[in-house]
């Protein structure tokens, strides 16, 4: 009987872009898998059809051969080993059985051929017509393990009773949902402590006073020049202790302006092309005190404008976009300026809070852009994913439930996301 060693095979084999071909023995298995998922609504395009299926885990004689018998055979490790080895052995599999997410999507292309596609937790494992395959192989024990499961689910929604047969019984780190944050705070109070971690009171009460509504406290500025623009980043990067010794990125200053600001420091400019992004699209061109240069120039027009990227705004760039800080230059109707902030994901939030109060002590008309996403999530007022352990990522606010007592607290409080089923019959 397959085991979760078994599919772990399968499931580290492929990837998201490629598998393998389905050997002959394999290929009737894909087929009739789909066609018993074709008898539920497909959750997807291509006759996309997602359900839950579990395995046994392993022994733990068989985890200890897969994993460590080659180097030193089970008979002749000492007990201090194998103690180590039992401590990993729970680790990786902590319940009974081990659930995957199996999925199958098949449809005819332009062609006339029928594409197959095999999923184990959204890994494509096996195709058919498939043209990025990298080789043939056969997986008959996998298949007919997803055959019956797939039985299985079928025949209890047929019944109805999918929700308490299937569903209830998931343990809990295997699922997906969503949780209020305050909900998470009440149930498992080491989350608030590492959430508000990066923040410091102060700092917190002085962006509420400043920043109570989404209108700049400040008179609106007449004009606009790079000068301006590059002295307000410098009080971003001031305010974060932000230092790179390098002078500019694909820029030199003139020694004038070093001497406009006092020798042995950088200027503003420099600190922005030390640090911004770099696809700038000629900002650097443009003259430091020449309003109507820096507005055509805005408007992507005139001599000084170049396209090479068209991010002159990211003036704290990361690894994703998402993380990055932004400072934008906005004109109102009546032909004036402010400043619009940016940076309202999980990771960047403290960094903007900070730059915020900063450039409101300057004197800046400044408009915080998602305002009330961050002081909902200040307030604990905004929900958190809750996803496994392998879904947790830097770039998405998730949060993996705890082992434990504390685990089952939040669990409780967690709103689930499972797909529905129906027979297409009920369609």
């Amino acid at each position: 009987m397959i085991n979760a060693l078994d599919v772990a095979q399968y499931f580290k084999s492929g990837s998201w872009f490629e598998t393998y071909e389905a050997g002959e023995k394999t290929k009737p298995l894909i087929m009739h898998l789909a066609a018993i998922l074709d008898q539920l609504e497909p959750q997807g395009m291509d006759n996309y059809h997602r359900i839950w299926g579990s395995v046994r885990r392993p022994t733990f004689r068989q985890f200890y051969d897969y994993y460590y018998g080659y180097d030193l055979p089970y008979k002749e490790a000492d007990p201090s080993e194998l103690e180590e080895v039992k401590k990993e052995y729970s680790e990786t599999y902590p319940t009974p059985r081990v659930w995957y997410r199996l999925a199958l999507k098949h449809f005819t292309r332009n062609s006339g051929e029928e594409f197959y596609a095999v999923f184990v937790d959204y890994h494509v494992v096996f195709g058919i017509n498939d043209y990025n395959s990298r080789g043939v192989r056969e997986g008959t024990d996998l298949l007919e393990w997803a055959i019956a499961e797939a039985e299985n689910v079928v025949e209890k929604v047929r019944e109805g009773t999918y929700q308490e047969a299937v569903l209830d019984k998931i343990p809990y780190q295997y699922r997906v949902g969503k949780i209020m944050r305050r909900d998470l705070w009440d149930a498992y109070p080491e989350a608030k402590e590492s959430f508000f971690k990066p923040y410091k009171k102060n700092m917190l009460k002085k962006f509420n006073k400043y920043y109570d509504t989404g209108e700049p406290k400040y008179p609106l500025l007449p004009l606009m020049t790079a000068r301006i623009y590059y002295e307000v980043c410098a009080v971003v990067y001031t305010s974060l202790g932000i230092k790179r010794n390098v002078r500019s990125y694909l820029f030199t200053e003139s020694e004038s302006e070093r001497e406009y600001y006092g020798s042995g420091r950088q200027t503003p400019k420099e600190m922005y092309y030390a640090i911004a992004d770099g696809r700038d699209n000629g900002l650097r061109n443009v003259p430091m005190d020449d309003p109507p240069a820096f507005e055509e120039w805005r408007q992507d027009k005139g001599p000084y404008y170049e396209f090479n990227g068209s991010h002159p705004w990211e003036i704290i760039p990361s690894m994703s976009i998402t993380n990055s800080m932004h400072l934008s230059p906005k004109k109102t109707r009546d032909g004036k300026y402010l400043f619009v902030l940016s940076g309202d994901s999980i990771l960047r939030a403290p960094d903007t809070i900070i730059a915020a109060d900063a450039l409101y002590e300057a004197g800046y008309p400044i408009e915080i852009s998602y305002l009330d996403t961050i002081k909902d999530r200040l307030a604990g007022n905004d929900f958190v994913s809750v996803v496994p352990n392998s879904g947790l990522s830097l770039f998405e606010d998730s949060f993996s439930l705890p082992k434990g007592k504390e685990g089952l607290a939040v669990a409780r409080k967690v709103q689930w996301d499972f797909d529905e089923y129906k027979l297409r019959s009920e369609i």
